[in-house]
């Protein structure tokens, strides 16, 4: 049965609640970031994020992030600084890379590919 949204925040909150799509959907947002310069595209990703983590102050609690600077990074009209963007990702399990621009396409397809493939432990 397929699942109905009124609205399309509804169905991105719901879609980044699942690790994958969350991953794939920074690396989106941080390439559009690159190619435009616009910092509201990184705040509003993050904020969708976090909504679908449980809102500002149930994820603020599980990743012993201070509410107020989360909020202050998500309610920023400029792009968050380097330290608090770092703190953000690092309590959703993601980092910044840094890679040649002529080899951004490859490491994009390549990260994906890495998604896809099942996990194999020793």
């Amino acid at each position: 049965m397929t699942k109905i949204y009124e609205t399309w925040d509804a169905f991105l909150i719901d879609q980044l609640a699942e690790e994958e799509d969350m991953s794939g959907y920074l690396s989106a947002v941080m390439e559009e970031y690159q190619t435009h310069g616009n910092p509201a595209v990184i705040q509003i990703s993050l904020e969708s994020i976090v909504e679908a983590k449980g809102g500002i102050s149930e994820f603020a609690k599980k990743t012993d992030i201070d509410p107020q600077l989360l909020s202050e990074v998500l309610t920023s009209t400029e792009a968050p600084h380097i330290d608090a963007l770092r703190t953000v990702l690092n309590a959703l399990g993601c980092c910044l890379s840094i890679v040649p621009l002529e080899n951004v396409d490859t490491y994009i397809e390549s990260a994906a590919d890495a998604r896809k493939q099942p996990s194999q432990h020793i």
